[in-house]
Formats: structure tokens, sequence, C-alpha cells
């Protein structure tokens, strides 16, 4: 099973550009951040993102998986929502989730969202290591909490 998380391009004070990376992660060993800005979404991909077979999780994954549909024409199907399974888990007050609150109220510890990186150019030639970081670190906590949850 691979949960998937997107993030797409966000530039301060403009639209949204067309969906930059993706992140990928599967286990506990491995995460993988795909810059498909410039390389599109391989055929390979395309089919795990179609199969309904494997369950692609992650906050907001609708809107995600509308922004991939518009900007690389793949339907993404089987998405499991972070923030409604954390309610189904907590009970009380149905709430709307950011992945740091959740990460911070299931597991205790805090998910560092610089501003200088989550806002920064996501369209760059190459990722730095800040980004790689930022990004499979996003990806593994998603994981993480699906398997918690």
């Amino acid at each position: 099973m691979f949960p998937v998380v997107f993030m797409e391009l966000i530039c301060a004070g403009v639209a949204p550009g067309k969906a930059a990376v993706m992140q990928i992660c599967g286990d506990n060993n491995r995460c993988h951040v795909l810059h498909i800005i410039h390389s599109g979404i391989p055929k390979n991909l395309q089919c795990l993102l179609e199969d309904p077979s494997s369950m692609k999780v992650g906050v907001c994954i609708a809107n995600d998986a509308t922004k991939v549909l518009q900007d690389h024409n793949v339907s993404i199907n089987s998405l499991g929502e972070l923030s409604d399974l954390a309610n189904q888990k907590l009970g009380g007050d149905l709430k709307k989730w950011s992945l740091s609150t959740l990460t911070e109220m299931i597991i205790c510890k805090q998910l560092p969202k610089p501003n200088k990186i989550r806002l920064g150019n996501w369209e760059v030639e190459v990722l730095s290591k800040e980004q790689l970081n930022y990004a499979a670190t996003d990806a593994y906590v998603s994981w993480y909490l699906y398997q918690v949850f």
C-alpha cells in the first residue's frame, strides 16, 4: 500500500502554479520525492495512482487529486482523508485537521513548516536539500499517521 501526498506550487501573492512535486511513502524505510513539474507523471506512477486497490492518503487529498487531474490529466482513485480518520478515531466535534496539528495531537511531535521552504519555488530546476527533506517528511508523517489510525 502506498499512501500518497501531494504538494503543489505555492507562490506568495500570485495564483498557484502547476502541481510541482509529488511525494510517496509506502513504508518505514523510504519516501520518494518526484519533481513532476519537469518530468510529468510516468506511466508506472499513473497506474499506481489510478489503481483502486491502492489507498492514497493525506490531508485535503481530494483537493490534491483534483489539482493533479487538472494539471497532469491523471485521475487518482481510492483516497483516504486523514482528517476524517482522525475524527473517527478521536470522536468529539468534527474538525478539519492540518498535518501539523494532527502530528502534534497524535504523536506529540512538532512538524516543522518553515515558510521559507513551504512558500519557496518548487519549480526550480533542482530542489534543495531542505525542500527534499520537507517533502519527504510530509510524506512520511502522512504514512505514519495512517498506520496509527
